[in-house]
């Protein structure tokens, strides 16, 4: 038998269940680019420091599926280091943004980037995990929707807007 034969009989249907296996557990990379920056807000009348990201306060809501990957880039525009938490999302220790602890600051000017499976469903929250940046304005809402496959799926109730 010759090569040609060898791979049209066995390692082309092979290869062909591979490639439709891998897409079937394929995961859809959800990315969202956070640019941190210091802004000036006006409280009461009087001008303060605050955070914005992406040029808002709170941070921008970060909406995933069952299923996805997360990649949540960070680019740290401010004069101090920074990080990122994330409130009650399962994800590896290594992404779990507490400074010194599970990684190293986002040092000013620099970029990081978490990346980690979503696998689970419900809304949470994140913020920065970095001196009292959380308290002027770096917190925002993580939701993640069930996946509408999912047999526990409920029309009506798991597919409702949600409003952080």
């Amino acid at each position: 038998m010759d090569i040609q034969n060898i791979f049209q009989k066995k390692l082309l249907p092979i290869t062909l269940m591979l490639l439709a296996t891998t897409s079937l557990f394929a995961q859809k990379v959800v990315r969202y680019d956070l640019y941190v920056k210091d802004t000036l807000v006006n409280y009461a009348g009087k001008e303060k420091r605050a955070i914005a990201v992406n040029g808002q306060i709170p941070m921008p809501t970060l909406t995933f599926t069952e299923g996805d990957t997360a990649e949540i880039v960070v680019h740290n525009q401010l004069k101090e280091s920074t990080s990122l938490h994330w409130h009650g999302v399962f994800l590896p220790n290594k992404e779990d943004g507490v400074p010194w602890l599970t990684q190293k600051p986002i040092e000013p000017g620099t970029t990081y980037t978490y990346r980690f499976p979503i696998i689970q469903h419900g809304t949470h929250w994140y913020h920065s995990h970095s001196g009292l940046q959380e308290q002027i304005g770096m917190y925002g809402s993580f939701v993640m929707l069930k996946k509408q496959n999912d047999p526990t799926f409920r029309k009506g109730i798991d597919d409702l807007p949600t409003v952080p």
